[in-house]
């Protein structure tokens, strides 16, 4: 393994969903085609827990916590202390052996990429003081053997912090959340307020009453500033509808063709908002990290010519499909009295639609006076999706039901507001 000394790259998240992967896939598949062959039971494999020395330096291991499995893109976070008349000058990582990298200052963290298989990995960090003193902790990540079938879920929770003022909290720690799902109380396995990497997708209303009033054409320049205003590694995807959806369907970062493409909108036809929605979900579902909508709308679900739904699919299938794909969704409401125009059901006004979106699925909502007012609220949301904390955990609860499970996210700072996601779906039963 190279040496990865000086700056650590981005930090990031396991994927979401099911992690069975290959190894898995590939040990059941050498088992149902051995037929009849006996196995023998794998042998055991020793599982060493974080450990640090006794002396006046110490180092253990923060995550991954043992024993596990390690797959994919793994976070590695190391706790180091010494005696206070001196101090810690340096934390070296080492994995089976070699060496990941060396860090001369906190926070000792790196990002490491484990491969694709449930291997037996070995990692051992190694700390020294400015006395020449040292000491070690090593982990060590169990394999998944052949003949043996384990699925780990991840469930990943993006989160926002603000202060009575509005203004984000960002100097938060783990220590810091508490997190419940259906009340009971989760250990968090990955905590970081580092960025992830983000994929958007602009959801812009073409209807034909985005005409009136200037608004397609403030709506072009706040979409551009939002794009000027993300970091240029991030992806985005720009999608007007009307009846249908349409524009730049691949995620992007190329700034020309993204604008290019805000360029290209024009209004006209129906609203087909849930449809629009529930297809920007669909796009966004295979991306890496964060993922998120960012809605403009002025008028509800409606054909243009008669009093009729524009969109096959409900609110509900919407909203459902946002939750399965782990979509934020960032609704802005462009007019005025939104609160009085009701869906075609009578049952919720657009702004009660839009206000539940973002509530539900860990986004925020936004009702502007005026349309000149779009490229402030753009801008705040770019500023908002990098002022994030990452937290994932394994749910105690693993029963495969495919039922809803809440998701209750807090701080110790009794007047902070937590902005995430209201919770998850469950897997369904295992298919035999």
């Amino acid at each position: 393994m190279p040496d990865l000394r000086g700056p650590v790259g981005q930090v990031g998240l396991p994927g979401a969903g099911l992690l069975t992967r290959r190894a898995a896939t590939a040990a059941l598949a050498l088992v149902l085609g051995a037929g009849a062959l006996a196995q023998e039971p794998p042998p055991p494999t020793p599982s060493t827990p974080p450990r640090a020395a006794s002396g006046p330096v110490s180092v253990r291991f923060v995550e991954p916590t043992a024993p596990g499995l390690i797959l994919g893109e793994t976070r590695i976070t190391i706790e180091a202390s010494t005696s206070p008349e001196s101090r810690i000058v340096r934390v070296e990582i080492y994995v089976d052996g070699n060496l990941l990298t060396t860090l001369d200052a906190p926070p000792y963290t790196v990002t490491w990429n484990a491969g694709r298989d449930f291997a037996r990995r070995v990692l051992k960090a190694v700390a020294l003081d400015a006395a020449g003193r040292r000491a070690e902790a090593v982990l060590v990540a169990r394999p998944l053997n052949v003949g043996q079938y384990e699925e780990v879920r991840l469930v990943n929770v993006y989160a926002t912090v603000r202060d009575r003022k509005g203004n984000p909290v960002l100097d938060l720690v783990r220590g810091d959340f508490t997190l419940l799902e259906d009340g009971v109380p989760q250990a968090l396995s990955h905590f970081a307020s580092a960025r992830v990497p983000l994929t958007v997708a602009l959801l812009v209303d073409a209807s034909n009453s985005m005409n009136l009033g200037g608004k397609l054409d403030l709506a072009r320049k706040a979409a551009e500033d939002f794009v000027d205003s993300v970091d240029r590694e991030d992806r985005l995807m720009v999608l007007p509808f009307s009846d249908d959806l349409q524009g730049l369907k691949e995620p992007v970062s190329d700034r020309r063709r993204l604008k290019e493409a805000i360029e290209g909108i024009h209004a006209a036809g129906g609203t087909a908002l849930y449809d629009a929605l529930f297809k920007a979900s669909d796009l966004l579902a295979g991306s890496e990290g964060r993922r998120a909508i960012v809605l403009l709308s002025d008028g509800r679900d409606q054909a243009l010519t008669e009093n009729e739904p524009g969109s096959l699919h409900l609110f509900e299938e919407a909203l459902e499909r946002a939750h399965r794909t782990e979509v934020a969704i960032y609704a802005v409401g462009l007019g005025r009295h939104l609160e009085n125009e009701m869906d075609l059901q009578l049952t919720r006004s657009l702004k009660d639609i839009l206000e539940a979106l973002a509530r539900q699925t860990g986004g925020r909502s936004y009702f502007p006076d005026r349309p000149g007012q779009l490229s402030a609220i753009y801008r705040e949301v770019a500023s908002d999706l990098k002022h994030q904390y990452a937290l994932a955990y394994t749910p105690a609860n693993r029963t495969r039901d495919g039922r809803w499970r809440t998701i209750a996210l807090r701080v110790r700072d009794p007047e902070a507001t937590v902005q995430a996601r209201a919770g998850y779906y469950a897997p369904g039963p295992a298919i035999p």
